[in-house]
């Protein structure tokens, strides 16, 4: 059996005062659960951090947060590199960031 299953995944900045929204759709040979990561070209992606059941579409709702990050090393994993990163993993979106 097959699962429906539609993702968002938002990137916020590292003020939380910026954000940038993707989705995609997948279908799961097993029911998402909180923790879940998909496994994307470029690594894990963030754990899976809640889920609903949308009875009208038949299909599960499962969110997905991500964050800047400052590295040690002064490369920093900020919002234009994560949209990149997001885009070049099926991620669907404007690549806008919205101030929050």
């Amino acid at each position: 059996m097959k699962y429906k299953v539609h993702f968002t995944l938002t990137i916020h900045s590292l003020n939380d005062e910026k954000a940038v929204f993707f989705h995609k759709k997948l279908e799961l040979p097993f029911v998402p659960f909180i923790g879940l990561r998909l496994s994307e070209n470029l690594g894990s992606s963030e754990p899976v951090s809640s889920i609903a059941w949308c009875q009208e579409s038949s299909e599960f709702n499962c969110h997905i947060d991500s964050r800047e990050v400052e590295m040690d090393d002064g490369f920093d994993l900020d919002l234009e590199y994560l949209i990149e990163e997001a885009l070049d993993n099926g991620w669907i979106g404007k690549s806008k960031i919205y101030e929050v």
